[in-house]
């Protein structure tokens, strides 16, 4: 019997020790970029600013495009009266919000 709590204070005493190993263990990776000129820099700078853009703005047409459809079977269901405000109405595709700037 006083060998199996022996044993168990082992056992209980070592554990915080192989929690902190593990800890170390799980460090996170890290990456350095070397551009190779300045232009490089702004390319890639440009293209990201590009790509999360584009990004929010195909997020904010998925919205309104479902946002549209929806209000559209609710009112084919005769879930909704007719009187749609003109604001909700309109068409607010990609090309008709004016969110996509040009480069300057």
């Amino acid at each position: 019997m006083r060998k199996l709590i022996y044993v168990a204070l082992i056992a209980a005493s070592i554990s915080p020790f192989t929690a902190l190993a593990a800890n170390d263990q799980q460090d996170i990776e890290h990456m350095s970029v070397l551009y190779r000129a300045p232009l490089e820099y702004a390319a890639y700078q440009y293209t990201t600013e590009m790509l999360s853009n584009f990004n929010l703005q195909l997020l904010a047409d998925i919205y309104v495009q479902a946002r549209m459809s929806s209000l559209q079977m609710a009112k084919e269901q005769s879930l909704m009266s007719n009187k749609i405000s003109m604001e909700q109405q309109h068409d607010k595709s990609l090309a008709s919000t004016g969110v996509m700037t040009s480069a300057e």
